[in-house]
């Protein structure tokens, strides 16, 4: 009894401590988790990107001569992966245009940079945003639409370049504004004396052909070329246009004079345009418009710089060490990683949790509370989720700080300061990782959801078959940083009506089958980690009765496979040193041998068998010394008045 009031009086003391700092200014926090995902990310010192990070991004976008085009990015997203090759072909194609806008990308995957990417407010990967000429604080930059290729990403920048020049914004680059003056005949009185020839590109309203030209050739001071659009009905009368693209050249001196242009694209008027000149003698520096030399960008000794030898040789290195075969294993590394990323870089990137994100929130919180195996107790999550559960909003930036001052006040809370994965390792650092442990740890809290029904007191939604379903529906649904991601398993979820399991077996089965149903969509394509295929598992070697002669699966073999791969005795502690072990075997289907070793129950006990961890302690001799020191000051109080009482006895007079 005693020990139940000593618990119940810590535990409101730390919700009391840490509702106090929450809610008041940021606690600073020494993070001792760097490099989650380590690695450069999805790009490099080869590429065309301008590669940001925490230090470097505002120094670079705030006051700047040029504008700023930067992705948000995380190098886990499988939707960021896929659009990496667009985003490195349109900083190539456009790296002329880089003294106007510069093409750049910030891992948001990256610990240092995870607040910065809070700050923008990226609420989900990737996410593009512009930065105008001269931008600064509180500007957050606009989001600018990806489109699905590289044309439809340009035509949307292309159409942000033209509204910042009509407000006033880039009065030094070349007018890209359509031409509205009805004559022509007068260009040359406001031309500089440098232009020897102006062109006028005659083009469809929405089409983007005059300036993607305009801006290839800008650097080339002997000439000037502007766009006209269809709508000047007036002007393309008086010249005589009746189809578009038309191009129309005019010299100092000369008559003006249509120009042919073999083909009617991009290259083919930049090409139309050179030969024009040259055939009249003006000297072109032909890789004006294709290539140019790259810019140093400030603070880029913060960026490595890895040569190409040296990126192949640390990735043979990588395969190297992981050729030893994992097995089909659960790590608590994976689960411990997968956690960690999830409170600590991801939930903290909402601007405000309310409503349904609250409930989403709390939901999450109160499976992992009562599941997820941590080895130093649980208190850590008992604490965050009691305090969100006194909430009805918060921010993301407060829970970040509730998450990490909760870590710091129990520290350690996980088992490892070193982040490396183990089952969900890649063969490289853009493949596998959070994706694969999150997969994991949503598996392993459906199957002990089921084997341990009574684990903890049931409340009214962990009554629920399909509450670590829900939990993971919302969780996903709101939180996942992959958008793309989270729309597809959010309709596949629909689709397959999650919330009509009946019993907590079925969410083990339900789950195991989304697993594969995303795994055959995501077979053959570029996110798929070229040494770890995504198949239909489990695999035979891993479960040879799992399938039936004909193909087909054996679902109950299916469920006992699953239920003894991902219960808690299963995990495996590879990675983490000063444990204990109990190796044991047991069958799984006909009769496979299987490895498993026992969860290790980490107990730190005083001489009188009471189950009191390092904190628990740390926290009583805390109150005895408060207690002492309150006990001395009553003494003190005591004799003090005690002598006073004396000195005023002494000054009666005596009788």
């Amino acid at each position: 009894m005693e020990l139940d009031i000593i618990g119940i009086v810590l535990k409101l003391w730390l919700l009391n401590t840490l509702m106090i700092n929450c809610c008041s200014a940021a606690v600073p926090f020494k993070d001792h988790y760097k490099n989650l995902i380590g690695g450069q990310g999805l790009y490099n010192a080869s590429d065309d990107v301008v590669i940001l990070n925490a230090t470097n991004i505002k120094t670079n976008i705030y006051g700047s001569t040029r504008s700023w085009l930067v992705e948000f990015y995380n190098s886990w997203c499988g939707f960021c992966y896929r659009f990496a090759p667009t985003w490195k072909a349109l900083a190539s194609d456009i790296l002329s245009w880089n003294d106007i806008v510069v093409v750049a990308a910030i891992d948001c995957a990256e610990d240092d940079n995870n607040p910065i990417c809070r700050e923008y407010e990226i609420m989900h990967y990737p996410m593009l945003k512009y930065f105008s000429v001269n931008a600064h604080p509180p500007s957050l930059g606009l989001v600018i639409e990806k489109g699905d290729n590289i044309d439809s990403v340009k035509h949307n920048l292309i159409n942000r370049l033209q509204t910042e020049q009509q407000e006033g914004r880039g009065s030094t680059w070349p007018n890209i504004t359509p031409y509205r003056n009805v004559e022509i005949t007068d260009i040359w009185r406001t031309t500089s004396n440098n232009v020897r020839y102006f062109f006028f590109i005659f083009e469809n309203t929405d089409s983007h052909l005059g300036t993607e030209v305009i801006l290839d050739l800008h650097r080339i001071s002997s000439l000037q070329i502007r766009r006209v659009t269809s709508d000047n009905e007036l002007l393309c009368v008086m010249n005589k246009v009746t189809k578009f693209p038309t191009l129309i050249a005019f010299g100092r001196n000369e008559s003006q004079r249509v120009v042919n242009v073999r083909v009617s694209s991009r290259e083919g008027v930049r090409r139309a345009i050179k030969d024009y000149v040259i055939a009249r003698g003006v000297t072109i520096d032909e890789t004006i418009g294709t290539t140019v030399t790259h810019d140093t960008v400030q603070n880029a000794e913060n960026v490595q710089q890895t040569t190409i030898g040296e990126i192949v040789k640390s990735r043979e290195e990588q395969e190297e060490q992981h050729s030893k075969k994992t097995h089909d294993y659960l790590y608590q590394l994976d689960l411990e990683n997968a956690l960690r990323y999830s409170m600590n870089n991801e939930i903290s990137l909402t601007t405000s949790i309310d409503g349904e994100k609250m409930d989403a929130l709390r939901k999450y919180l109160a499976i992992l509370t009562a599941y997820f195996p941590l080895r130093r107790s649980n208190t850590y999550l008992e604490v965050i989720r009691d305090v969100v559960g006194s909430r009805t909003t918060m921010t993301g930036e407060e829970f970040s700080q509730l998450a990490k001052t909760t870590e710091e006040e129990m520290s350690p809370v996980y088992s490892a300061p070193a982040h490396q994965w183990i089952g969900c390792k890649g063969s490289t650092n853009s493949y596998r990782g959070y994706p694969c442990g999150l997969w994991t740890m949503f598996h392993m809290l459906t199957v002990n959801f089921a084997l341990e029904p009574n684990k903890v007191p049931q409340t009214d939604f962990l009554q629920d078959p399909a509450a670590v379903l829900r939990a993971m529906h919302g969780y996903i649904g709101t939180f996942f940083g992959c958008a793309d991601c989270a729309v597809h398993f959010v309709g596949m979820a629909d689709k397959n009506k999650i919330f009509d399991t009946r019993t907590r077996d079925e969410a083990v089965l339900w789950l195991w089958r989304a697993h594969n149903e995303v795994n055959a969509r995501l077979s053959g394509d570029a996110t798929e980690d070229p040494k770890h295929k995504k198949i239909q598992y489990p695999a035979a070697e891993h479960c040879p009765t799992c399938k039936y002669v004909n193909g087909s699966w054996n679902e109950e073999e299916v469920l006992q496979y699953l239920r003894t791969k991902y219960s808690y005795s299963s995990i495996k502690y590879d990675g983490i040193s000063n444990y204990d072990s109990d190796v044991s075997t047991i069958n799984v289907g006909n009769g496979s041998r299987v490895r498993l070793e026992r969860l290790a129950k980490e107990k730190h006990t005083t001489a009188f068998g009471w189950d009191l961890n390092v904190f628990d302690i740390s926290i009583c001799v805390v109150l005895y010394v408060t207690s002492a020191a309150i006990l001395v000051l009553v003494c003190i109080k005591f004799a003090v008045k005690r002598s006073k009482k004396k000195s005023h006895i002494s000054l009666l007079p005596k009788v």
